[in-house]
């Protein structure tokens, strides 16, 4: 089976001068309808179109109690940042970042799409929590990219505690997400992993309870870049017993996006 993603080449193939709807919230629908046409139509993979239009929950979450300040990142382009975490004497500055739902403008938000589609496709509320649970990201933008590979050597045991720290947060939220039934399936045609999607026939659970969706019902994703440049022995340190408790929390697993595995598959196979 082939799966072909444009990923960032779409603007070359759906040009802004073929879109046709005005309002921001009209053009990404029309965005999203139009990708699937052309996959359908065009692209002549195996990708599975499906007739269902999904709508994300309305949301804002909090940070980690600091923010990073990006620099440049215009129209697509390279971009630095500072990271607020200058010393880990700050530590105790951060918090677990706190989610809150807006109910009343998702249902508005699923009507509208049910109003606009009719009975062309099924319309879901299907929430977009995150792309991947790997924390490195998040550690980057924290402490510096440069800065933590500075850390395995001079701060080893406040980067332990900070990974604890995302960690904690982490499943803090999972929790928050399955407690409140926010979470869905991702074992159809969902977007999985660093380019797959989530057709299997081993989730959910053979106790599946259809009123709330748990992590154990799902695909989960780690990864880690950001640490490319760390030897397999820091990695198994300092990276992937935070990720593991993460992992073990869901039914199924992809591991990994664009760094290289080779040297860290003995510790990720666990």
């Amino acid at each position: 089976l082939i799966f072909c993603d444009p990923e960032n080449g779409w603007n070359e193939i759906i040009t802004q001068a073929q879109m046709r709807c005005q309002g921001e919230l009209a053009r990404e629908w029309e965005m999203i309808l139009r990708k699937e046409a052309f996959w359908g139509e065009s692209m002549g993979d195996d990708r599975v179109i499906e007739p269902y239009f999904d709508v994300p929950y309305v949301y804002s979450e909090s940070d980690w109690g600091m923010k990073e300040t990006k620099i440049g990142g215009q129209n697509g382009g390279s971009y630095s940042w500072n990271s607020p975490l200058e010393s880990y004497d700050s530590l105790d500055e951060l918090h677990f970042p706190s989610i809150s739902v807006d109910y009343e403008a998702t249902a508005a938000l699923a009507s509208l799409a049910k109003k606009v589609l009719g009975d062309l496709l099924t319309v879901r509320i299907k929430g977009r929590w995150w792309w991947s649970l790997g924390m490195t990201w998040d550690l980057v933008n924290l402490r510096g990219l440069e800065q933590i590979m500075f850390d395995v050597y001079d701060y080893p045991d406040q980067l332990h505690q900070l990974m604890a720290i995302l960690r904690d947060g982490t499943l803090a939220k999972l929790d928050f997400l399955q407690e409140n039934a926010l979470l869905s399936l991702n074992n159809d045609g969902t977007y999985v992993g660093s380019g797959g999607f989530g057709y299997t026939g081993e989730l959910p659970q053979t106790d599946f309870d259809s009123k709330i969706t748990r992590t154990s019902d799902m695909w989960g994703f780690c990864e880690s870049q950001e640490t490319t440049t760390f030897s397999p022995d820091m990695f198994a340190e300092f990276i992937f017993p935070y990720q593991l408790p993460i992992l073990e929390r869901f039914g199924l697993n992809c591991y990994g996006c664009c760094e290289p595995l080779d040297k860290r598959w003995y510790t990720v196979r666990k």
